[in-house]
């Protein structure tokens, strides 16, 4: 199993907060260079990233994607 990142929810969650790559950047602790080739899928999020934007008010695992299927046993359930 892998975690992308939900790059249209991200951009949202950015579009509520009034943040552009810049604000994003600084409020998670990464370079804007890096938010760009995430976004632009040159390079996958990395732990720094996540945690970062986990660590946000507001954010959440809607901002991201589950690749691939769960290790045995284990069961996500939905919300609603």
């Amino acid at each position: 199993m892998r975690l992308e990142l939900n790059v249209k929810a991200v951009e949202k969650f950015m579009k509520r907060k009034g943040w552009d790559d810049k604000d994003l950047a600084n409020n998670i602790g990464v370079s804007k260079v890096q938010v760009y080739r995430v976004f632009k899928g040159q390079r996958s999020p990395g732990n720094e990233f996540i945690a970062g934007l986990l660590s946000c008010e507001g954010a959440g695992l809607s901002l991201f994607r589950f690749e691939g299927s769960l290790p045995k046993g284990i069961e996500i359930e939905e919300d609603g």
